[in-house]
């Protein structure tokens, strides 16, 4: 899983409930399968606790995080741009098909240009970029894209 999807996916689990870091990676697992490692984990809810989007607390030996008012407002700047996003994404997706032909199978089952970029902005995103640049420099590869033909 992305570092980028991953912390978005972490601090939406703590945005829902209180939990404690084997809570989380239990959740991600459930949700994705994919069980991420404890080496992965707590280095990013340190950072997050570090950027104050959550607090932790330690209770019987184990630490509690929940989410600060900053975390909420990251988590729906991150929500509201999600659907916009991914749009963008797929419609980068199927110009490249169009152009292409059958490239959207490669993209899709290789990935190898996708989720470098949705890695990036998600990433961006988490790091409080202004979503109005993202946007700009997508639309300029869009355009670039389309001269391709």
């Amino acid at each position: 899983m992305f570092k980028g999807l991953l912390k978005m996916s972490m601090l939406k689990i703590i945005s829902e409930n209180k939990a404690t870091g084997y809570d989380i990676i239990k959740k991600v697992n459930q949700l994705t399968g994919e069980k991420p490692s404890t080496g992965s984990v707590y280095p990013l809810l340190k950072s997050m606790v570090n950027k104050g989007w959550i607090v932790g607390r330690a209770v019987d030996g184990k630490t509690i995080y929940e989410i600060s008012d900053s975390g909420k407002k990251v988590v729906q700047a991150h929500g509201s741009m999600k659907d916009y996003y991914t749009q963008k994404i797929s419609g980068s997706i199927s110009l490249a098909n169009d152009t292409f032909n059958d490239l959207h199978v490669a993209l899709i089952n290789d990935t190898i240009l996708v989720n470098p970029v949705i890695n990036e902005v998600s990433s961006l995103l988490a790091h409080g970029v202004a979503p109005e640049r993202i946007n700009l420099v997508l639309s300029k590869s869009l355009a670039a894209l389309q001269k391709l033909e």
